[in-house]
């Protein structure tokens, strides 16, 4: 069977801007969780995003990765208008090969091993065959360390190595945007930090954009290229993790860090 990989050229180099996200708005139940939203990724940064539960972090995610509509506003990503009155264009049935998202509670089939959990959606969406699924299920897995699990069930592994997995499978489709939600909430802090080391390299080696919502200020402060800190709804700072946490002019940022950092 003839593997149907993305139509559409991928043109964003390293550096570029990647998304670009203008005047997003979305209400749930008369409640406005998003407003007035901008916001841009660069190709090859890992982007912070930081803020009280409730405050349109995960919105702005899910907006992002094609799970929620907003109400209003633009997206664009690699440079074409993907989304603009209230819907997807044309444009996205392409672009969506592109993006990835991690959750937090890993969204693995438990009946599954390993292998099964990663080839599944690139089989069944690209028309892959076993063995060029196999194959790139050996070199997503290779690259957050969990190769050798490749036929272990998913009930067998540990939360931190399900997380692993729960990227490599994000990487089967060769992703140039990656979003990740509270993706090390429930892991312990030293498995949180391997998870989160293993984005790192991804960022250095493959180029990958990331956009990482996170309460590790540790993590914030010393992979982020930017951070983003949403403030009922809203982008209330958006600058370099160093400016963030030694001269922001932000009351509440400054209390939020303060309260999550010990």
């Amino acid at each position: 069977m003839k593997t149907l990989e993305s139509t559409a050229p991928f043109h964003t180099e390293i550096g570029g801007v990647l998304v670009s996200a203008r005047g997003l708005q979305k209400s749930f139940h008369g409640r406005t969780i998003m407003r007035n939203v901008d916001f841009d990724m660069h190709a090859g940064d890992i982007t912070v995003i930081i803020g009280k539960s409730g405050s349109g972090k995960s919105t702005m995610l899910r907006a992002l990765a094609g799970l929620t509509e907003p109400d209003e506003g633009t997206i664009d990503f690699d440079g074409v208008r993907v989304f603009e009155d209230q819907q997807r264009t044309e444009a996205w049935a392409d672009k969506s090969f592109h993006v990835g998202m991690v959750f937090q509670t890993y969204t693995l089939w438990p009946h599954m091993n390993v292998l099964d959990n990663l080839t599944l959606a690139p089989r069944k969406r690209l028309g892959m065959s076993g063995s060029e699924a196999r194959d790139r299920a050996e070199s997503a897995l290779a690259e957050v360390g969990m190769k050798q699990h490749i036929l272990s069930r998913c009930t067998q592994l540990s939360g931190g190595e399900r997380q692993r997995v729960a990227i490599a499978r994000a990487l089967m489709m060769k992703p140039r945007l990656l979003l990740c939600d509270e993706i090390t909430s429930a892991l312990d802090p030293p498995v949180a930090a391997e998870v989160l080391e293993v984005l790192r390299r991804l960022k250095a080696e493959e180029g990958i954009a990331i956009a990482l919502v996170t309460h590790d200020m540790a993590f914030a402060s010393k992979a982020a290229d930017r951070l983003v800190f949403f403030q009922d709804g809203e982008i209330a700072v958006n600058t370099t993790p160093e400016l963030a946490f030694t001269r922001s002019d932000n009351e509440e940022l400054n209390k939020f860090i303060d309260a999550v950092r010990f």
